[in-house]
């Protein structure tokens, strides 16, 4: 691959396989974190090297010899899926980025020039340099390319690193589903992995009868945060049909004088006291 014709939030990216390698070095290096992440995501906004890239981030989390693998797994769901709320679940790709086929290979190419500075007319007419097709594409390409990995995603989600396996189970929530996922989400154990399996469930419309019985069982759980977000899974799956046990929980848990488990890790900036909301407004409350 010619990285000198992929271009990110820095221009091209020649940088970018010296930072993959630094990336997968036992002693990976935090500036080599936070440059490739700045060149592939910066304020929401993606880049033609955001999806180029993911393949090689699947493959890096995905060998148990690399380093916080976690943290590489935060920057794939910040690369892949952005800053989307989670009221927009289930995700439509096609609904979240418009324009994406409104823009040629050919207008890409020039696009990339013109953010690069290295294009000859500072203030060029065509509506592509000013419009969202540009940047819907690039979100839309990397959305894909991680979708096209679900099956990978979804084994990560047993994983002995807590950390991955609850970053794995919050991307399960926005991905195409896998054919093992629901499976791979209920067998999740005890664990923050476990309460951010719950929330994924929450979203998702399959699994039937297995996954309420999973669930229920959840409710009773020693752990208060692995317990409430199975109530609040139960909200969204049943809405005032929601188990009384779990209604019970979730009415208790609105008390703002009442202090809740710290939130769910995958699910970053997240509040779990909003989850708690949006639970008891699907219920009806």
């Amino acid at each position: 691959m010619n990285w000198d014709t992929v271009y990110g939030c820095d221009g091209t990216s020649g940088h970018v396989p010296a930072l993959l390698r630094a990336l997968a070095g036992p002693d990976p290096a935090p500036e080599a974190y936070s440059a490739l992440f700045g060149h592939l995501y910066h304020q929401g906004a993606r880049w033609q090297a955001s999806a180029v890239v993911v393949p090689f981030l699947v493959d890096l989390v995905d060998d148990p010899a690399t380093p916080d693998r976690a943290a590489l797994a935060g920057m794939l769901a910040a690369v892949a899926v952005g800053d989307h709320r989670d009221d927009q679940l289930p995700f439509d790709v096609d609904a979240a980025y418009p324009d994406a086929g409104a823009i040629t290979d050919e207008q890409v190419r020039q696009l990339n020039l013109f953010l690069a500075g290295e294009w000859p007319d500072d203030d060029p007419a065509e509506e592509f340099f000013w419009d969202r097709s540009g940047p819907d594409r690039w979100a839309r390409d990397a959305y894909l390319a991680l979708a096209a990995r679900a099956a990978t995603v979804t084994g990560w989600v047993g994983d002995a690193d807590a950390g991955l396996a609850a970053v794995a189970a919050a991307l399960l929530a926005w991905l195409p589903p896998a054919p093992d996922a629901v499976a791979a989400l209920l067998a999740v154990p005890a664990g923050p992995a476990r309460a951010s399996a719950n929330l994924t469930l929450a979203h998702l419309p399959a699994g039937g009868g297995r996954v309420d019985a999973r669930l229920r069982a959840l409710l009773d759980d020693p752990d208060a945060r692995v317990a409430l977000t199975a109530a609040i899974a139960l909200a969204y799956r049943h809405g005032p049909a929601t188990p009384e046990p779990a209604l019970t929980m979730l009415a208790e848990a609105a008390d703002h004088d009442r202090p809740l488990p710290a939130d769910v890790p995958g699910w970053d900036f997240r509040a779990l006291r909003g989850f708690v909301a949006l639970a008891l407004t699907r219920i009806g409350w």
